[in-house]
């Protein structure tokens, strides 16, 4: 990270000098823009990229090489972490394909287990899955490659090129200096409290004794996330994390019902996948195997663009109540009681993306339990020291690339069953006995050190988006803020509230004059691109970025084209508010 604060070269991933970073740099409102329409002076500076919309290099290196050893002629590939994946890629090629009797072909590749004990810290057995298909079908592989969330990770490919291509040259002659320069953007945000005041505000000021500290840490704390004959441990300490913070997070009412109830949610209960989309394709794509009769599934509220996609594009198809409120409810209700509509299942968030609504749970559960629907709740943007959404749901799923996370440095989802569901046996058999682990070992190391923190970093996102929500809503330039503590729905938000939960780190808002909203956006010293949850400060343009080929159609849904969102971090509060006051002034200044 520079001293003079975050990058705002174009392309350049966010953290800076981070191989496996989850976000990249859109400096501006006419970049982003320019990204949506491929324009090369965008495109072309492109090094990174958020993973299910940008492959790495890596992984486009990986491909290149296999193309180039097993390909035939006007053929290119993509790489899934296993057989199964690759097939459901294939499946769904052919299916959409406009071609008749389209050749897809899948080729299976692993590499060689440790040989010794030794080798079990730097060796792990690893299979893929290759799917090869006509050039011209490449544009429907990626679709797969970004609805599903299932493909490759970037340090898996990192491994797997290595181990298959370059294992002649010393590991480090590949893997080095990728190694060297995440060095540098290592958790030196929080973990050490005297680099706190330095490294969190956005002047990234540095100094010798910065240094020398974040030197020891290194040395202290680095070498242990590469052990991969842990990652087992990794992945058990990260489901126990999870259905242990839920446990925490219980009223002693919920305690009581709990014990009532019998079964605690157990660390078994709790599946882990390589991205937070893939546990919700996965979460679909199990409760059409298991419904009697497959039927539409309901998409409640406006959601996260790929929910949708999902929704529309896998199975028999989607009901779509875009506004998520109580009418849309009742007009439902008033739908499943004629049997105008049979749905298998619906899905929702809490709250939801980028209007921060609150769905009424209570209700949905009880329409669920009336017209046997399962109900599936991602509270990826609430995140569940905030809030407990687990018994108004048959499946919870969450993307633990967000706030557990935080370093924008991994990509990782979470799916958990529901033990007091009516579904919970049917579904567990089918998890037991179709889940697959495709959750990469290196990946599941970086994601348990950086979870340990989770809770305390959630609760100081909370407490510094209350105060931004304030300065937003105070200035005359802004014409709307949405937020949970000041929606319509906050009334739904707080019945799910944890008794010592907050109402998160989202915030998005609109100015009265859509050239403000720009100016704005350019001048203010921020990370600006995609993803959310991150442990600093995070803006994009946002109807803009998820949703440039569809204003028109979105706005139908009260969501506005200027729509700028910000995810707050782990700045100093007061460093956060001047650098947003200073953007706002200078908004205001072209009055």
């Amino acid at each position: 990270m520079s001293n003079n604060g975050p990058s705002q070269e174009i392309g350049a991933p966010i953290p800076s000098n981070t191989p496996h970073a989850v976000s990249v740099t859109l400096p501006t409102w006419e970049a982003t823009v320019g990204y949506e329409e491929g324009e090369d002076w965008v495109v072309n500076k492109m090094s990174s990229g958020y993973p299910r919309f940008f492959i790495h290099s890596v992984i486009q290196d990986l491909a290149n090489n296999i193309e180039a050893k097993y390909g035939r002629e006007g053929e290119r590939c993509m790489v899934f972490p296993s057989y199964s994946v690759a097939k459901r890629c294939r499946e769904f090629v052919k299916a959409k394909s406009d071609k008749s009797n389209l050749s897809v072909r899948i080729l299976q590749l692993s590499t060689a287990p440790p040989e010794d004990e030794l080798e079990k810290s730097s060796v792990i057995e690893s299979n893929i899955g290759v799917i090869f298909f006509p050039s011209s079908e490449f544009p429907l592989a990626k679709n797969y490659w970004q609805h599903s969330g299932e493909g490759i990770s970037s340090r898996m490919g990192e491994y797997v090129l290595k181990e298959i291509f370059h294992k002649e040259k010393k590991p480090s002659t590949y893997k080095g200096s990728h190694m060297k320069q995440e060095l540098q953007a290592q958790r030196i945000q929080q973990r050490s409290p005297s680099l706190s005041k330095s490294l969190q505000s956005p002047s990234f000021s540095s100094n010798e004794e910065t240094e020398k500290e974040f030197n020891t840490f290194i040395e202290q704390k680095y070498g242990r996330v590469l052990d991969l004959k842990f990652a087992a441990q990794a992945k058990v300490a990260l489901r126990r994390r999870i259905c242990g913070k839920i446990d925490k997070s219980h009223s002693q009412e919920d305690e009581m019902q709990k014990a009532r109830r019998g079964k605690h949610l157990s660390e078994t209960d709790v599946y882990l996948y390589p991205s937070g989309m893939a546990a919700i394709f996965n979460a679909h794509h199990a409760l059409l195997q298991v419904a009697e009769t497959k039927n539409k599934s309901v998409c409640f509220g406006f959601p996260y663009v790929d929910t949708l996609n999902i929704l529309k594009k896998f199975g028999p198809g989607v009901h779509f109540f875009g506004f998520g409120d109580d009418e849309s409810l009742e007009d439902m209700e008033s739908q499943l009681k004629s049997g105008e509509i049979k749905i298998t299942a619906l899905f929702c968030e809490c709250p939801s993306n980028p209007l921060l609504k609150t769905p009424n749970l209570k209700k949905i559960r009880e329409l669920a339990d009336e017209y046997n629907f399962a109900v599936v709740i991602d509270e990826t943007v609430g995140n569940f020291v905030n809030i407990h959404v687990l018994p108004y749901a048959d499946i919870v799923a969450s993307s633990l690339t967000k706030v557990f996370s935080g370093d924008s440095n991994v990509m990782a989802g979470s799916l958990i069953l529901n033990p007091e569901s009516k579904m919970y046996h049917t579904l567990k058999k089918y998890f037991d006995d179709e889940y697959e682990d495709l959750f990469w070992a290196e990946d599941a190391l970086y994601l348990e050190r950086n979870s340990r923190d989770f809770a305390e970093r959630s609760a100081k996102i909370n407490e510094t988006a209350l105060a931004t929500v304030d300065l937003l809503q105070q200035n005359p330039l802004i014409s709307k803020v949405y937020y949970p503590s000041i929606s319509d729905t906050k009334h739904y938000y707080d019945a799910i509230k944890t008794p010592n939960g907050g109402y998160g780190g989202l915030i998005s808002f609109i100015f009265k004059e859509p050239e403000d909203a720009i100016c704005f956006f350019n001048a203010v010293n921020l990370h600006k691109g995609p993803s959310l949850g991150t442990n600093f400060t995070l803006a994009c343009p946002y109807a803009i970025l998820a949703h440039y080929q569809e204003l028109d159609e979105i706005a139908k849904w009260d969501i506005d084209r200027n729509l700028i969102r910000i995810s707050i971090g782990l700045e100093s509060e007061s460093d956060l508010l001047g650098v947003l006051n200073k953007s706002l002034k200078q908004a205001a200044a072209q009055h």
